[in-house]
């Protein structure tokens, strides 16, 4: 599935903010992060559109993350974008994670099933 107008329209959006962003191959989601490439901020554009943080290892107890009550272009500048993609977990999320997911652990894990393609790259 290619991507879509609004997906590449708001991904160029938020690179124009001063973040990366990855689009999966279906173009229907994807994360953001920094030049750092210590967080990661996952997005979808299906179901409503929402964000995720998301944190390892994965758990039974703790899951892979936790999903924002924030549809994707609601973010509107570069503090919005920092905001969220630094935001700390929630309590509910429990003690089961030890670390907060880089892009190196998330490309890893997803990009096989994922084809993560880096806008503007």
């Amino acid at each position: 599935m290619p991507i879509t107008t609004e997906v590449a329209e708001w991904a160029g959006f938020i690179r124009g903010l001063g973040f990366d962003v990855y689009i999966a191959k279906s173009g229907t989601y994807g994360f953001i992060t920094d030049r750092k490439a210590e967080r990661v901020l996952s997005f979808s554009f299906t179901d409503g559109g929402s964000l995720s943080g998301n944190y390892g290892p994965p758990s039974q107890k703790s899951g892979t993350g936790w999903r924002i009550d924030l549809h994707p272009t609601k973010l509107i500048t570069h503090d919005d974008v920092h905001k969220q993609l630094y935001a700390e977990a929630p309590k509910y999320c429990g003690n089961g994670w030890k670390y907060y997911t880089t892009v190196a652990q998330h490309l890893a894990t997803y990009d096989a099933s994922s084809h993560y393609t880096k806008v503007g790259a």
